[in-house]
């Protein structure tokens, strides 16, 4: 029996240990607008939707496309709204013209008008440049009103946008997160087999 005790001091004094790591790779996403890049390689609306369906365990694909909405209903709510202000910027520059014209007619009709009558040209080219003057004021009201709308709209766009893009963002990263966290979780084996010093352990992670 001593021998035998003997024997297995001997073997577990040369016992050597012998360790390797094997980590799987990381596959890291970006966010490029309203899809997302993976390893250099932009994936499609539908790829990205089907990347977003497993992130540790979770399906966020609905959240994901829920923000992808938003956020290009917010930029065309910016590009929209800039259309329509310009727009109404547009007309109510053309009603300034037009109650520059007007005035400028009634003025000069006004001093024809009175120099044939033998009036006094002054009075009547005044009336005539103030009631000309009003030609173009309705449509420099109604540019007004479609300015501020799309003034309106245009800034309504921004924070939905913004707020869309952060959440976008931020699920990418939660699926960065859960790829490196999945990374750092290897398998454990263990074998037993001869080396010059006796019987060996790898441990292989």
């Amino acid at each position: 029996m001593n021998w035998i005790k003997l024997s297995l001091v001997l073997v577990f004094l040369g016992l050597s240990l012998s360790v390797r790591a094997q980590y799987a790779d990381v596959h890291m996403a970006k966010r490029r607008g309203a899809r997302i890049e993976l390893d250099g390689q932009k994936l499609s609306a539908s790829q990205s939707a089907l990347l977003m369906a497993d992130i540790d365990g979770e399906d966020c694909s609905g959240q994901w496309n829920k923000a992808r909405g938003w956020r290009s209903a917010g930029i065309a709510m910016i590009s929209g709204g800039a259309a329509i202000a310009a727009g109404g910027a547009f007309v109510g520059l053309l009603g300034g013209l037009t109650s520059m014209m007007g005035a400028t007619a009634g003025a000069v009709g006004g001093a024809i008008g009175d120099s044939i009558s033998g009036g006094d040209s002054n009075e009547h080219a005044n009336e005539g440049a103030q009631q000309g003057a009003q030609a173009g004021v309705p449509m420099m009201r109604a540019g007004l009103w479609v300015f501020v709308a799309g003034m309106g709209i245009h800034l309504a766009g921004v924070p939905i946008t913004v707020v869309n893009s952060v959440r976008m963002s931020r699920l990418v990263n939660q699926y960065n997160e859960a790829q490196t966290k999945k990374a750092q979780e290897p398998e454990v084996q263990f074998s037993l087999g001869f080396t010059p010093n006796g019987v060996g352990l790898c441990l292989t992670f």
